[in-house]
């Protein structure tokens, strides 16, 4: 059975990468490519919503604007409440992404 895949950039794991939302929240960068990212959050994101994602690693910071694309519940925790995962798809390129995933 063969499996098309639709992404347009390839995907990385995000080594050493944070990221938050405006107010600090922060979130869980489950993978990231120069044009968008998969996250998980404890809050739920409303797709369509563009927000600011502060991306940040050990030599630096990006802020980058992004849509939100789609947001599900992940998982339902007794303890941890419900986590959502959301797609983000960004406004402009961001290479700084790329450089950051594959040194």
């Amino acid at each position: 059975m063969k499996h098309d895949d639709r992404r347009l950039e390839p995907r990385l794991l995000s080594h050493g990468l944070r990221g938050r939302v405006r107010h600090g929240h922060a979130l869980v960068i489950v993978n990231i490519s120069a044009i968008g990212a998969l996250v998980e959050t404890g809050w739920q994101l409303r797709p369509g919503a563009r927000i600011d994602l502060h991306l940040e690693r050990e030599d630096g910071r990006r802020l980058v604007g992004a849509f939100v694309s789609r947001c599900a519940v992940a998982a339902i925790d007794a303890l941890e409440g419900i986590r959502y995962r959301a797609a983000l798809c960004f406004t402009e390129r961001c290479e700084w992404v790329s450089e950051s995933t594959t040194r």
